[in-house]
């Protein structure tokens, strides 16, 4: 089968890898469509180390079981995946924070993942509820954004709001996000550099969008009578994002960096003046099953728009232009597909 491997920093190819064999308990899914992550691409430039190459990369699923050897999974169940596979018995797990669990494996992190036509699924995995069934009327367009929906409502529940937010950037996160800050009832506004991805702002419901100019940054802050109460930054968290992040909040607002940041960016803080700004600074990242969970009932419930946020699909075999056009911004959401 094609498939789209993660070899090494700035390695990436395409193989042809033998179909998984299965054991006793484990599911075959054959892939209709996996979505191309921020985390993926960090990991190929080698920001991020919680990847474990030579592996197929692929983590936000949307398949159909073809073959189960597992007593509660049947064939032809439409499926996506928890990909953070873990032991299930330590504290962390007991308390449904099995991103912390420290045998944690991850689906195309460090098992083969969703790149290629099909995945197997192992037995612990869907003994520890990591296989996510949902009806057949949901379509893999929608199904793909359950496990980054699931992210960005974990950080909903972790963030300090009152009345206003801005969102950093309108990828496909920065999109989810502002419909799920308007469904809360805030205040939204978008900053965005690229246009098209500001219209898609609008489209899903912001209340205004920015291009990040001094002229118009000046005039949210202004408009928001010194700043907004919560900054959600859904971009790479380089020095100017996170400078941009500190000039929109007011005084004794929160900022969430959930996005990745470039290798060895650091947060320099003057203790004295934290002190006296009396800003709450956090990072959100991954879910809980509970997470996951909600996520699902968003999709079944048809509340969120996810039609505005995929833009590209390239096959398996063009998964390298995948990449790159992921990495140029040039749609929103780039996906693959068998």
């Amino acid at each position: 089968m094609k498939s789209v491997v993660f070899e090494k920093t700035h390695k990436l190819s395409i193989q042809d890898i033998p179909i998984p064999k299965l054991d006793a308990g484990d599911v075959l899914i054959q892939m209709d469509l996996c979505g191309v992550c921020a985390s993926d691409i960090a990991a190929l430039r080698g920001d991020v180390s919680d990847y474990n190459p030579p592996v197929v990369m692929g983590h936000e699923i949307a398949g159909v079981v073809v073959e189960s050897r597992h007593k509660d999974v049947n064939v032809g169940e439409k499926v996506t995946v928890n990909p953070m596979l873990s032991c299930g018995v330590c504290i962390h797990c007991q308390n449904d924070q099995d991103k912390y669990c420290n045998s944690i494996e991850g689906v195309g992190h460090d098992i083969d993942g969703g790149y290629a036509e099909y995945l197997r699924m192992p037995k612990h995995g869907i003994d520890t509820g990591k296989l996510i069934q949902v009806p057949n009327d949901i379509p893999p367009e929608e199904l793909l954004f359950l496990e980054p929906l699931g992210c960005c409502l974990n950080a909903m529940d972790e963030t300090i709001f009152r009345q206003t937010v801005a969102i950093l950037g309108a990828g496909p996160i920065g999109l989810m996000f502002t419909q799920l800050a308007k469904r809360k009832g805030l205040a939204t506004y978008v900053i965005e550099p690229l246009s098209h991805r500001r219209d898609a702002a609008d489209t899903v419901g912001a209340d205004t969008t920015y291009d990040p100019t001094h002229e118009r940054i000046e005039h949210l802050i202004d408009m928001t009578d010194g700043g907004v109460d919560t900054v959600i930054s859904a971009t790479t968290n380089n020095a100017a994002v996170i400078s941009l992040a500190y000039q929109v909040v007011r005084k004794g607002g929160c900022i969430n960096f959930f996005g990745l940041a470039p290798e060895g960016e650091t947060l320099n803080i003057n203790l004295e003046e934290f002190h006296y700004m009396g800003h709450k600074l956090m990072a959100s990242w991954a879910f809980s099953r509970a997470n996951l969970e909600e996520s699902r009932q968003l999709l079944l419930q048809k509340v969120i728009n996810f039609k505005p946020l995929l833009t590209d699909r390239f096959s398996i075999s063009q998964g390298l232009e995948a990449f790159g056009n992921a990495v140029g911004q040039r749609g929103i959401k780039t996906v693959l597909h068998p």
